[in-house]
């Protein structure tokens, strides 16, 4: 049995328009402005290799307690690594706060994926002309990861 040809001509333009609609929603996501980051440390591990150490940040709004700055690591090495940074929030080139995070990365993929974030609570409430650094980081490999504050 054959079907007819205006059946298959509105199938394709649902498809079509829930194509169009996933595509739109997808880059009017990276279109829009936020205070989303990354930080790229270059780790050397050998000799001649260097690996990167991903410092990923962003804004966070917890209920009824106020703005948190959301800091993950992502360690690339496959190296324990000891990891104490210090995170600077600006305004207009002005330095606001600063942010201090000590951390011991383990060196398995899989701790990536199950690594806690850390979130730093901040003052700032206006989001406008905030720019975020990294201001200091000190990295140090490890054989094993001890317990950290």
């Amino acid at each position: 049995m054959q079907e007819d040809v205006p059946s298959q001509k509105k199938e394709m333009k649902v498809f079509f328009a829930v194509v169009v609609f996933t595509i739109a929603t997808i880059t009017n996501g990276f279109t829009q402005e936020s205070l989303k980051g990354r930080h790229t440390e270059k780790i050397k591990v050998g000799e001649q290799e260097t690996k990167d150490l991903h410092i990923n940040y962003n804004f966070k709004e917890v209920k009824n307690e106020g703005p948190y700055l959301k800091v993950r690591f992502y360690n690339k090495t496959k190296k324990n690594l000891e990891v104490d940074l210090v995170m600077g929030i600006y305004s207009n080139g002005v330095l606001l706060e600063k942010a201090d995070i000590a951390d011991c990365l383990k060196k398995s993929i899989f701790n990536n994926f199950f690594r806690p974030f850390h979130l730093i609570e901040t003052t700032t409430k206006d989001k406008e002309n905030i720019e975020i650094k990294v201001l200091n980081i000190y990295n140090k490999q490890v054989d094993e990861c001890g317990a950290t504050d």
